[in-house]
């Protein structure tokens, strides 16, 4: 027995690998074992192995390729430690990883998992920007951002507990376990950097789409698998007013053959999560439209003193929770709402806004993108960065801007005359998702994307 088993997965990362074996064997602490997954690599990586298979505390595997969450779960069954933690073979410790991580789990007995900051460095090793992550407790409580799925030292008998890796998903092995792992035990970071991650042109991390739908396979999954009936009942509420500073009639407004209110409710139609739909409009012609077009869905004319133009929404959705318990008696758990012009939004952003909200247990969720920009705001003296330093990331800093695609809220924030409630989720759109149509040009934007987008069917996703 051993107290921490330390695995590398490496699929064609010979020209990294050494580098991540060294840091394990040059660690200050010493009660350690190493498990080598050749997944099937095609270039060096086998040759460089080699030199090393003469090492007592090493155990090599090579395999034809199976996956990361197959060689996850290889490496937990053969793993002798108390803790395990994954290291990418492109990928490289600190040589003091081990011996805090260890530490924090053999001196915290209700701690199941310690992950740290870490260094993210180019494909030279040349260190690019700290990432430090939120204190828990004291910086963060909901914690609906995962720890880093390498380099994080999980109590064996808490990962096999929760049924170690699901081998349905290809990527985001961390994002599966985190969900998983919360229910039933608690987390820990340390705010120190130690371990260093890489980017390369060969990073999976590089494929942000493929990241974000996976993550919105594994929130299904888990949710159809343990929360079922967790799921609030939601009511959406599509508001679809007749005036429009872009267009003087825009849900109606052609695109591609389409009106533009049919790509908000054809999203609609093809998911099973949202209990009710109504669309509320002061437009006769909408309301006829949907009507004829979309029939199981229910409209209800909006009073004009609420349908003015930059009329809030919070009106319009109070009355329409009033109508809906006089006349059907009928009280949902949260409403979402989904505004016209955010055609680009699609039923796999609807069910992930709803599991989101059901996993966290959170009071709203809304649809952001990503800023990556460096931003500033005008200040006494001008312009001051809102990022204090360029090589220094703070989690806490990280700037999610509204897309205004999806606001999904409890009822009684509502009652309680306000549209987002304390627990505030969020869910990751990609800026080609993200145009909201606010003039002719994000109106030429969004054709042009769905004329990229007909081909290959996304909208149907």
């Amino acid at each position: 027995m051993v107290k921490v088993t330390v695995y590398i997965t490496a699929y064609n990362y010979g020209k990294y690998i050494k580098q991540a074996i060294d840091s394990v064997l040059n660690q200050k602490f010493d009660d350690w074992e190493l498990l080598i997954i050749n997944d099937g690599s095609t270039d060096n990586t086998k040759d460089v192995l080699s030199a090393y298979e003469e090492y007592d505390r090493m155990r090599i595997v090579h395999q034809v390729n199976k996956g990361l969450s197959v060689s996850n779960n290889i490496a937990l069954r053969a793993s002798n430690g108390d803790y395990i933690m994954r290291l990418d073979g492109d990928d490289y410790l600190d040589e003091n990883a081990l011996l805090v991580l260890s530490n924090i789990l053999d001196t915290n007995e209700e701690i199941g998992l310690a992950y740290p900051d870490y260094y993210k460095v180019d494909k030279d090793g040349e260190i690019l920007e700290i990432i430090r992550r939120k204190k828990i407790g004291e910086e963060v409580e909901l914690l609906d951002l995962p720890a880093h799925g390498a380099c994080t030292m999980i109590r064996k008998e808490c990962l096999l507990s929760i049924g170690g890796y699901d081998e349905q998903f290809k990527c985001q092995d961390g994002y599966d376990l985190w969900i998983k792992f919360l229910k039933r035990y608690k987390p820990y970071n340390v705010n120190i950097p130690l371990f260093y991650y890489r980017q390369h042109a060969d990073s999976m991390t590089k494929n942000y789409s493929k990241i974000l739908r996976t993550r919105k396979e594994i929130k299904r999954s888990y949710v159809e698998n343990h929360l079922n009936d967790e799921i609030p009942r939601v009511l959406a509420v599509i508001p679809a007013v007749k005036g429009s500073n872009v267009f003087p009639e825009i849900a109606l407004k052609d695109i591609l053959g389409r009106p533009l209110i049919w790509y908000t409710l054809s999203q609609v139609r093809r998911t099973h999560m949202l209990d009710r739909v109504i669309i509320t409009s002061d437009d006769d012609k909408i309301i006829d439209y949907v009507k004829k077009s979309f029939p199981e869905f229910k409209t209800i004319q909006r009073p004009h003193e609420i349908a003015r133009p930059h009329t809030r929404i919070d009106p319009t959705i109070s009355h329409l929770l009033e109508t809906l318990e006089e006349k059907d008696g009928y009280k949902p758990e949260a409403v979402m709402l989904l505004f016209i012009n955010s055609p680009l939004r699609r039923k796999m952003h609807i069910e992930k806004a709803i599991d989101t909200m059901t996993i966290y247990n959170l009071d709203s969720v809304v649809s952001v993108c990503e800023e990556l920009a460096y931003c500033y705001q005008h200040k006494r003296k001008g312009l001051v960065p809102i990022q204090k330093k360029r090589d220094l990331r703070l989690e806490r800093k990280a700037i999610y801007k509204e897309n205004g695609a999806i606001f999904l809220t409890k009822t009684e924030n509502v009652r309680s005359d306000k549209l987002l409630g304390e627990r505030l989720g969020h869910i990751i759109m990609l800026p080609e998702e993200s145009i909201k149509i606010e003039s002719k040009f994000s109106f030429w934007q969004v054709e042009k994307i769905l004329e990229q987008w007909r081909p290959l069917n996304i909208h149907t996703q």
